[in-house]
C-alpha cells in the first residue's frame, strides 16, 4: 500500500490506474556485507509505481443515487462479481561513490503484484494472489552478498463463506519460485505447497481455526548448488484462536506440529508457535507483540529454525506518521551446504525499522526511512583461494525522500 493516493485516472468503464513517482537518497555503511573493513557509499534511488484496480458500483456509476444511499446497500450488491487490484513497482538504485565496484552494485528491484477474488461477496469464492519481485540487497538475512535474485509467489485460493454458518475455511495451493540470477552458491528451488484451512467463529470477535499442509521442495536449474539442494516434504500441522480481549485489545495464539521429511541429512520434527498481541493505546496508536518458533528451508543448509521476538509501534501525529520495528531472531542453520565447512551454524540476528513520513497533501510526502541489521554468527568457512570468510556484519542504512501520486 503507498502512503500517498491521488484522484487516479480511470482507464474504461472499471478500472482506475494510480501511479507513484518518488525520489530517495541516503547513505549506506556496509555496501558489501562484510564483517572488517565495511564500505560506506552514498545512494541514490529513483521510484516509479503503478496501480490499477476494479471500481466498485459507487464509483462506476456515481449517479445512482447519494453516498447516504450507497452506505445503506448491501455490500454484496456493491462489490461486484470479480475484483482485482495489479501493481507494479521499480526501484533504481545507484551507489555514489569514487570505487568503481561499489558503483556497480546497484542496479533495478522490480515488484510486480496481481490478485483478484471471483464472487467476493458469495458463499463460494476463488482467489488468486501473484507476486515477483527482483532483489538487489539481501533477503532474509540469509545471503551476506548483493545477489540478484528472482522470487515468484502463486497462491490459489477456494473460499467457502456462508453468511449464515458459524463454519467457514479455504483450501489452497502455494508455490514459489526462488532464481539467484548469476550466483553458484546458493541453489535455486521451487517450493509447492497445498492445505486446508478450516474456521469456526464461536463468538462475534472470536475465531478457532486449523491448518494443514503438505509441501514438495526441491532444487531446479543446472547449477552445482541447486545440485546439492536436498528435497523435502515439509508438513505442517496447526490450530490456533483469534480474538478479542477488551475493545483495545486483540490476541492471536498458535502452536502446531512440523516435520521436514528430507530426503537426505537432518531434517526436523518439532512444535510450532506464534503468539501476538496488539493494544491500541489511543485511536492514532498501535502497539504490537509477537513471538514465533518456525522452521523453513533455507539456501545455506538443509533448513534453520527461528525463534523470533518483534515488536512495533504505529503513532500519527497528523500529518506525520511514525512507524518503530525491532526485532531480534535466534537461528540454527542444520545442513548445511558448504564444502568443507561446519554442517551447523548458528546466528543472532537483530534489526531495527524506523520510519517517518509528512503528508502534506494526500497525494504529496516526505519520508525518512532508517534500517540497522547485523548478524552475528560462529560460524566461518574457508575459500578456495585459502582466505576464511566470516559472514557477520552490521549495516545502517539511511534515506531521505519524497513520494508524488497522480
Amino acid at each position: 500500500m503507498s502512503i500517498v493516493e491521488g484522484p487516479g485516472i480511470k482507464v474504461g468503464e472499471g478500472t482506475v490506474l494510480h501511479p507513484v513517482f518518488g525520489l530517495e537518497t541516503g547513505f549506506v555503511s556496509n555496501v558489501f556485507y562484510t564483517s572488517e573493513d565495511a564500505e560506506p557509499a552514498g545512494v541514490l534511488r529513483l521510484i516509479g509505481q503503478i496501480g490499477a484496480a476494479s471500481l466498485n458500483q459507487t464509483r462506476l456509476n456515481p449517479n445512482a443515487g447519494s453516498p447516504l444511499d450507497s452506505e445503506t446497500e448491501e455490500e454484496g450488491n456493491n462489490r461486484g462479481s470479480f475484483q482485482y487490484a495489479a501493481n507494479v513497482r521499480l526501484a533504481y538504485d545507484q551507489p555514489l561513490s569514487g570505487n568503481d565496484i561499489v558503483t556497480k552494485t546497484g542496479g533495478l528491484g522490480i515488484g510486480a503484484m496481481l490478485r483478484g477474488m471471483v464472487n467476493p461477496m458469495g458463499r463460494f469464492s476463488f482467489g488468486f494472489d501473484e507476486n515477483f519481485v527482483r532483489l538487489i540487497r539481501a533477503a532474509n538475512f540469509e545471503t551476506s552478498t548483493n545477489e540478484n535474485r528472482d522470487v515468484n509467489n502463486l497462491a490459489l485460493t477456494l473460499l467457502y463463506r456462508p453468511v449464515d454458518r458459524s463454519v467457514s475455511g479455504y483450501l489452497y495451493y502455494r508455490n514459489m519460485i526462488d532464481v539467484f540470477e548469476t550466483s553458484s552458491l546458493y541453489p535455486d528451488r521451487m517450493d509447492h505447497r497445498l492445505g486446508v484451512h478450516p474456521m469456526w467463529r464461536v463468538l462475534p470477535q472470536t475465531v478457532i481455526y486449523g491448518d494443514a499442509s503438505l509441501g514438495f521442495v526441491d532444487g531446479i536449474g543446472s547449477s552445482s548448488a541447486s545440485d546439492r539442494k536436498v528435497s523435502s516434504m515439509p508438513l505442517v500441522l496447526r490450530a490456533g484462536i483469534q480474538t478479542l480481549l477488551t475493545v483495545k485489545t486483540s490476541v492471536g495464539l498458535s502452536a502446531g506440529y512440523t516435520n521436514g521429511f528430507y530426503e537426505s541429512g537432518p531434517s526436523f520434527s518439532a512444535p510450532l508457535v506464534d503468539a501476538a498481541v496488539a493494544y491500541r493505546y489511543s485511536p492514532l496508536g498501535k502497539l504490537t507483540l509477537s513471538y514465533s518458533l518456525a522452521y523453513q528451508d533455507s539456501v545455506n543448509a538443509n533448513y534453520y529454525r527461528d525463534h523470533v521476538l518483534r515488536a512495533s509501534v504505529q503513532q500519527l501525529f497528523v500529518p506525520f506518521a511514525l512507524l518503530v520495528q525491532p526485532e531480534v531472531h535466534f537461528r540454527e542453520y542444520n545442513g548445511v551446504n558448504i564444502p568443507g565447512a561446519p554442517t551447523t551454524r548458528d546466528d543472532v540476528i537483530l534489526a531495527v525499522i524506523g520510519g517517518m513520513y509528512y503528508n502534506f497533501r494526500n497525494w504529496a510526502a516526505v519520508t525518512l526511512n532508517y534500517r540497522f541489521s547485523t548478524v552475528q554468527t560462529d560460524f566461518t568457512y574457508m575459500e578456495q583461494t585459502g582466505q576464511t570468510v566470516d559472514p557477520s556484519y552490521v549495516r545502517h542504512e539511511l534515506l531521505l525522500g519524497m513520494r508524488v501520486a497522480m
